[in-house]
Formats: C-alpha cells, structure tokens, sequence
C-alpha cells in the first residue's frame, strides 16, 4: 500500500486526506495482526513522535465509520481493528488475539447460513441486514 493509494482510498470513502489519518490507515493495512488502538499508536509514533493517542482513536473510528476497516469489538479487551473489510470470518484466542480464519473456511460458514434465515431475521426484528460477521472463539485445546 502506497501514500497516494491511502489518500485517494481516503478521498473515495469521503474523508480528508491528512498525513495522520494516511499514517494510521497505512499502518493498519500493512499487517495481518488485528491491532488495538494502542499497538497502532505505538506503531505510528515510531515516525510520527507527535501524534497523539487520541488521534489514532479517532482515526480509527473514522475510518470504521466510512468502511475503511472494521472495528472488532473484544470481550477480552480492547476493540482491534481489521483493514480488511471483506467477508471473513475471526477466530478470537483466549488471550485476546484476533486471527483470519482461512478464506476456503470463511466462505463455507458464510454459506451455510441460508438467505431464509436472513430474511426471517430482517422481517422479526424489522431491521435491513447489509452485512454479517462471523466471529468463533477458541482455546488451547492443551489447556
């Protein structure tokens, strides 16, 4: 991912184009890790010394809110945040890690789940489903 690739994808999703929100956005597309909005910050402030943690949060927000990512809320603790927002599926550790499941698996659960259950749910809860995240939970199974 470039500068001038994470500015215009800025620009497309409907926000400004800062040097702030293109570094926190770059540094989130450039890992698989599902980051919080701590170790992103650490991340940033190793070239950005002056941002603040602030920021980042709010960046990050912003970013969610427009599409750009996903946040993932965590019951373990903090919310991380994926970069890529196609269908796929999470698998969250014990220990709080959020992994991809593998894409062939990810789009097995996805289709298991029948349109008719979908529509069932939008008309019971009068509500329009533009989206569905799959999130697993899992352990050691040594532990």
């Amino acid at each position: 991912m470039t500068r001038q690739k994470a500015k215009q994808l800025l620009r497309d999703h409907g926000l400004r184009a800062t040097r702030q929100r293109e570094d926190v956005y770059l540094a989130l597309a450039s890992t698989k890790l599902h980051k919080c909005a701590d170790e992103l910050f650490e991340t940033v402030r190793a070239n950005q010394p002056g941002m603040s943690l602030a920021t980042v949060y709010n960046t990050l927000e912003a970013l969610a809110a427009s599409g750009l990512c996903r946040r993932l809320p965590n019951a373990t603790g903090a919310s991380r945040y994926d970069a890529d927002v196609s269908e796929h599926a999470h698998l969250v550790t014990a220990d709080g890690r959020v992994v991809d499941v593998p894409m062939d698996l990810s789009n097995q659960l996805h289709s298991a789940i029948e349109p008719t259950l979908i529509r069932e749910i939008e008309k019971r809860l009068g509500v329009k489903i533009n989206g569905l995240s799959i999130e697993l939970r899992g352990a050691d199974p040594r532990s």
